[in-house]
């Protein structure tokens, strides 16, 4: 239930839901109530973040490489950008005594990163003309940065 100061980030963006001001500083007021998650939730609204999810064996630390059947485990694993692919995923095996045939359920979690939208420069590009099997096709040229 929010409180009297939270409703002051709330109704303004009932009122405007597109007011990423109000929705940032919103944000740095759940994080600094201990509410990451919603913090980052609203950062994903505001355009400033995005949103990973990942499956971890909490006993150990390691990512699943999905798959349904003898699931593989690494430092890196498979990244879902929606929950609802990795309840998909989930749910896809949940017949099964063990996720993915060798992990115990209970050992199984849902870790969310928060990925940041920063642009860090540009890349000019332009159209040439290739001429190739007697039709001439459009090509985009791509500078990299040096």
């Amino acid at each position: 239930m929010a409180n009297e100061e939270e409703w002051g980030f709330l109704q303004p963006l009932e009122n405007n839901a597109a007011d990423p001001t109000t929705r940032l500083a919103y944000a740095d007021w759940l994080e600094e109530h201990d509410r990451p998650y919603r913090a980052m939730v609203q950062r994903v609204q505001a355009g400033v973040s995005e949103a990973r999810f990942k499956v971890r064996r909490a006993s150990d630390g390691l990512f699943s490489e999905g798959g349904e059947r003898h699931v593989q485990w690494s430092a890196r694993g498979v990244e879902w950008e929606r929950l609802s692919s990795v309840r998909a995923h989930l749910a896809a095996g949940s017949h099964n005594k063990l996720y993915g045939h060798n992990t115990p359920w209970a050992d199984v979690e849902i870790v969310v990163f928060e990925v940041r939208v920063r642009p860090v420069g540009t890349l000019p590009f332009s159209f040439g003309e290739a001429v190739g099997r007697l039709r001439k096709r459009r090509k985009v040229v791509i500078v990299e940065p040096a």
